[in-house]
């Protein structure tokens, strides 16, 4: 990370916004750009441009202004209490800052900032959002009960002809129609990432997760799902997990990270996929496994939940 000097913050700070293709995450306790409207039409530009963003504001009663400011933009915002830290990012680059988004903070103030400059800082910092901002914000829905799954799967199936939205979903990419569907079933700020190796990267119902097919001198063709945990959470799995994961389609188990890395929560399952990718599965193949990965991330939630309590 690279020290930014105060008189280069706004400057570092247009780049973040203004170079935003897929993803800005603003965090500012305090909003009010009333005269800095630069910044203001920066952001409006961006989601004008289809730039998913994720806007969090401290949830206060005195804090109406900031909420006001950001509504006007077009922009929800995520209400956060006791929220403090400051710093904005995009699918490449970032920032941690002092700064407040107030015009006098901006035009005025006296403030110190870092830069990222590696991915993996970019991917600690979208952990921090994860694990310490997302699953506080005022008005997210309660953790599932996780037999709601069992309860509908018991009841007889609907036949159907093809509708218009799986005739699209022919159309698109896997990490897409996913996406659309988490935001439907599990969390309406569902973000999905996908990589070279085909895997894809969701954070959602604050948590980060990976999707993937393994393929190595042992398996092939085997999806894996995986969960960011804390170390406390993987030392009660063994005692926690049945309450919370009933699916006897997957086997799960604790990956402990070591130094440096975090502990994961991987769920493989028992059935082969066809393919050696998602994008290559059929199309019956692909519908199949939205519920199944959407039931892990509800599971997940639902398992960090009851540590919590």
């Amino acid at each position: 990370m690279k020290i930014i000097q105060s008189h280069d913050i706004q400057s570092k700070l247009m780049d973040v916004i203004l170079k935003a293709k897929k993803e800005l995450v603003i965090v500012s306790p305090y909003v009010n750009l009333t005269y800095s409207k630069q910044v203001s039409a920066a952001l409006i530009a961006a989601r004008n441009r289809g730039v998913s963003i994720d806007f969090y504001i401290r949830d206060d009663a005195t804090n109406h202004l900031s909420k006001e400011q950001v509504l006007s933009m077009g922009i929800t915002p995520r209400l956060i209490p006791n929220l403090h830290a400051k710093l904005y990012f995009n699918e490449l680059t970032g920032i941690i800052s002092s700064l407040n988004l107030l015009s006098s903070s901006i035009g005025n103030s006296i403030e110190i900032g870092g830069q990222l400059e590696t991915a993996e800082e970019l991917d600690e910092l979208r952990l921090f959002i994860t694990q310490f901002i997302a699953p506080h914000e005022v008005g997210r829905a309660a953790a599932p009960d996780p037999n709601a799954w069992m309860k509908d799967a018991a009841k007889p199936p609907i036949k159907k002809t093809q509708t218009p939205e799986i005739k699209h979903s022919r159309q698109q990419e896997f990490g897409s129609v996913l996406a659309d569907f988490l935001a439907a079933k599990v969390d309406r700020n569902t973000h999905i990432d996908g990589h070279q190796d085909g895997s894809l990267t969701i954070r959602a119902v604050g948590n980060t997760f990976t999707v993937q097919v393994e393929n190595t001198r042992l398996v092939s063709n085997q999806l894996a799902l995986i969960a960011v945990v804390s170390g406390s959470e993987a030392d009660r799995f063994l005692a926690k997990a049945s309450a919370h994961f009933t699916s006897p389609d997957y086997v799960r188990f604790i990956q402990r990270g070591g130094k440096g890395h975090y502990d994961l929560l991987k769920a493989t399952r028992k059935e082969k996929l066809s393919a050696k990718s998602l994008e290559e599965l059929p199309q019956a193949e692909k519908q199949k496994l939205l519920p199944e990965i959407a039931k892990f991330l509800k599971e997940v939630q639902a398992y960090k939940a009851d540590y919590r309590s």
